[in-house]
């Protein structure tokens, strides 16, 4: 019966993956969940850590091929790191609201895989640190509310009805604009690993 049930599960997702591909004129929208490994990165040699967050949002995609698209959405997007010092341990907590413009490219034999690249803009909603002695604002202390920088990432769609699919996919972010005033940049860097559901509007 175990058997009889597996083989008719493997041939109801093969026949949605052959059958739901996305067209010409077709829009999406994919709330989203993630797991963010955030860090700065700098010219000056740093010891900070990675620090481990959440993000969350939805994106929306309008298709000019069942190959290209254009993907945007919003989303809270946390980042900062993590430094430890003489055994202590300081936490950057920057929150972001962002906005991806990418790119989106769908390729494999059913068009189930995504590699999407752009620019990607952040508004800061908050910046906190955690120290020994508690939790600081730190806003004040940054250069720029303001983030931009480059966004890459490569995913894969599972077919669950014809209109609504499954999604896995990293995310990788690097970002342009130094975010404090100093003699050295410290530039936000983040990876992603996301999960969500897309549905064909």
């Amino acid at each position: 019966m175990k058997k009889l049930l597996l083989a008719a599960l493997i041939v109801i997702l093969g026949f949605t993956q052959l059958n739901a591909q996305n067209d010409s004129g077709d829009f999406t929208i994919a709330p989203q969940i993630g797991l963010n490994l955030s860090n700065y990165t700098s010219n000056e040699s740093l010891s900070n850590k990675i620090r481990i967050a959440f993000n969350a949002g939805a994106t929306v995609e309008y298709y000019f091929s069942d190959r290209w698209s254009l993907r945007s959405g919003l989303f809270y997007d946390s980042k900062g790191t993590k430094i430890t010092e003489s055994g202590d341990d300081y936490i950057d907590k920057l929150n972001y609201i962002t906005l991806p413009i990418h790119a989106n490219w769908h390729f494999g034999s059913n068009r189930n895989w995504f590699l999407n690249f752009g620019p990607t803009i952040g508004f800061l909603a908050s910046a906190k640190a955690d120290t020994p002695s508690g939790e600081i604002d730190i806003k004040d202390d940054l250069d720029s509310s303001f983030d931009v920088g480059l966004g890459l990432g490569i995913g894969h769609k599972f077919n669950i009805t014809d209109d609504t699919q499954l999604f896995v996919e990293y995310q990788g972010y690097n970002g342009f604009i130094n975010i404090i005033d100093a003699d050295f940049n410290l530039l936000n860097a983040t990876s992603a690993f996301n999960i969500g559901v897309i549905f064909q509007l």
